[in-house]
């Protein structure tokens, strides 16, 4: 039965238009807090962050295909802190300055496979969806901090407090217009992470990346459509 599946997408792909894909963006993200902290620590707000990535879109029919991905992501999360009788609050053993910002920002490769169904003709603008899983890969983690939002610091912070490796699942709502030779599209995608990402020897918190983002892109056909006889 496995040797007859591989038999059949391989078969398809043959004939098959085959494309490869840019895309580039911004995306906003955030980290889950678990109920000991949630009362005692700041409200974590939106990261802004640049993304792209590079795929190939694998068709299996005229409505599906595999999407296989290797993507750039930015992952943390902001607190603002303003001026309060009490001072600046405290985050991992960190004084946050009062009237300051402070940023984490982990930087992650990412290998998203997804499948992508279209919701329309493929020879004219149609939306789509693309779902699957994730795996990334944390290979830079710094803090930002600013003084009366005005000096930056840049620390270590963050370095060994996360975990590597990170599992996720992505969803994404998209509309892309064929032109000649490929396609234009635009998209908004979430990912919302399964992996707990703090490393902490004694205790696995609950904590998880969740990530929202916006971008557009181009792809281009490897060669044109071979019809079957």
């Amino acid at each position: 039965m496995f040797k007859t599946l591989v038999f059949v997408l391989l078969a398809n792909l043959t004939f098959a238009q085959i494309f490869v894909g840019v895309r580039g963006g911004v995306t906003g993200s955030t980290m889950t807090k678990f109920k000991l902290i949630e009362n005692i620590t700041p409200d974590f707000k939106l990261l802004p962050a640049p993304s792209g990535a590079i795929f190939v879109e694998l068709p299996i029919s005229d409505r599906i295909s595999i999407q296989p991905e290797l993507a750039f992501t930015q992952k943390g999360f902001v607190i603002n802190e303003s001026f309060n009788i009490n001072g600046g609050e405290n985050l991992f053993g960190i004084d946050i300055p009062i009237g300051g910002r402070i940023a984490l920002k982990n930087n992650h490769l990412e290998m998203p496979i997804l499948a992508k169904f279209k919701l329309g003709d493929s020879n004219e603008g149609h939306a789509y969806i693309l779902l699957g899983p994730s795996v990334g890969y944390l290979f830079d983690s710094r803090t930002v901090i600013r003084v009366l939002n005005i000096f930056p610091i840049r620390t270590g912070l963050g370095t060994g407090l996360f975990k590597d490796a990170e599992f996720s699942g992505v969803g994404a709502l998209g509309y892309e217009i064929p032109f000649k030779n490929g396609k234009f599209f635009m998209e908004g995608r979430y990912q919302h992470g399964f992996s707990r990402v703090l490393n902490l020897p004694l205790v696995q918190l609950p904590v998880r990346n969740q990530t929202v983002g916006f971008s557009v892109g181009l792809s281009f056909a490897l060669r044109s459509k071979v019809t079957k006889a």
